[in-house]
């Protein structure tokens, strides 16, 4: 039996159905939490202003001209040189990411990886990185789900990546603390596996939140000798208006 066949056998025995507008999902148009008109309608790019410190939305946290207010009033600086990322963290992808982190709904990597590849690869290239990597999940976490969402993702991205940290310590799930927590909970997490001295790397995770692990991270690079780390994720968080 043809793994299409199997597949098709398998959607029609345990169906599951569309986090949208509730069909059935059925081959072709199996997206894994989505059928393919309410995938191509909802998971989609953000395409407004973004800050230039920390890649906020503008729109949504006014500051003035490229800068949102939390980083004109602040000053906040960080370890990374820039930030992108593909969506809002909201609806139907915020739904795909919870899907693929706490559901163990592999599939879905597949169908988000292939969606940011354009992007992505598009950031790497401007800012002319050296080497691609991601954040990584500690050992007992990626025992616990499977695997590690952010590796299965850029595997389906089909960009060449190597991984250039560990997580060697198990710490509280950042999204659930308050921001004030969440720096001081990833402080000292990361280590460096492999000599990135001089290189310009892109590191990529899922979502951006207050850009703490993202900091940690790129601080832990910068440590290790690498000239610069740039930061791409697939969703951003977005603040409220202060």
């Amino acid at each position: 039996m043809g793994w299409g066949i199997f597949n098709l056998l398998a959607d029609v025995l345990f169906p599951s159905y569309c986090a949208v507008c509730g069909k059935v999902l059925i081959g072709k148009d199996n997206y894994a939490v989505a059928c393919g008109n309410c995938w191509n309608e909802h998971f989609k790019a953000y395409k407004g202003v973004k800050c230039l410190i920390c890649g906020h939305p503008v729109e949504k946290l006014p500051g003035s001209g490229n800068l949102c207010k939390r980083c004109l009033e602040s000053g906040r600086r960080f370890y990374f040189e820039g930030v992108d990322f593909f969506g809002i963290y909201e609806g139907l992808i915020e739904y795909a990411i919870h899907e693929l982190k706490f559901e163990k709904n592999l599939p879905v990597a597949r169908f988000i990886g292939r969606e940011i590849s354009k992007h992505l690869k598009s950031f790497a290239t401007k800012n002319r990185v050296d080497v691609i990597t991601f954040v990584p999940v500690s050992e007992e976490r990626k025992k616990e789900r499977g695997y590690d969402q952010c590796e299965e993702i850029l595997k389906a991205t089909g960009v060449n990546f190597k991984k250039l940290l560990e997580k060697t310590v198990e710490t509280e799930r950042q999204a659930t603390l308050e921001f004030f927590r969440r720096k001081e909970n990833i402080k000292e997490c990361f280590e460096v596996i492999q000599n990135v001295k001089g290189k310009r790397i892109l590191l990529f995770d899922d979502v951006f939140t207050t850009g703490a692990t993202a900091n940690e991270a790129a601080k832990t690079l910068k440590e290790a000798g690498a000239k610069k780390v740039f930061v791409f994720t697939v969703a951003y968080t977005i603040l409220k208006k202060e």
